[in-house]
């Protein structure tokens, strides 16, 4: 009868433990809190996974969440700021790469916003919304020849000129 309580009590701990969820990082609460539209609170928590971080990819993902929550917040100096701390700890962060370079191109910093997203290609190749920026910023620089021999982007401008040329609408992946 003992044993018989006893593997009952075991099954139960087992069952229970099993059963209960693991509570969410701080990064994962930030997530959460800016999925429910509430930025200040989804600041503090990637402020405080930041400082927990173990490595360069966890320290640029809280600083981009916290970038882009000031963003939503309009505080547009702030969210450029922590986008560039990102690409300070890692200079091939994406999401970075790319906001930066938006953001630079609405304010009409073709130049810049050109660097961004041919930086964005030279880390990810397969990236459509890159090439489909750089064509907008082609366009706009009234670069609408085809690509030469000469040009040492020529790979690039190939790809994005197919891309512009056939029309292709904004891209998912950005």
């Amino acid at each position: 009868m003992k044993k018989v309580v006893g593997l009952i009590f075991a099954m139960f701990l087992i069952v229970s433990c099993s059963s209960k969820q693991v509570e969410l990082s701080n990064y994962e609460k930030g997530i959460e809190a800016a999925h429910n539209a509430q930025y200040e609170q989804a600041i503090e928590l990637f402020n405080v996974a930041l400082n927990e971080a173990t490595d360069d990819e966890q320290k640029a993902s809280a600083l981009y969440n916290i970038g882009f929550c000031y963003g939503i917040l309009k505080e547009f100096d702030k969210e450029i700021d922590y986008y560039k701390k990102a690409l300070e700890i890692d200079s091939s962060f994406q999401p970075s790469l790319y906001d930066l370079g938006k953001y630079y191109y609405d304010n009409k910093d073709l130049e810049n916003a050109l660097k961004m997203y041919e930086k964005l290609v030279e880390v990810n190749s397969d990236h459509e919304g890159a090439y489909y920026m750089i064509a907008l910023i082609q366009n706009d620089l009234g670069n609408k020849d085809t690509p030469n021999d000469n040009n040492e982007h020529n790979d690039v401008r190939n790809n994005f000129f197919i891309f512009f040329s056939l029309g292709f609408k904004i891209p998912t992946q950005y």
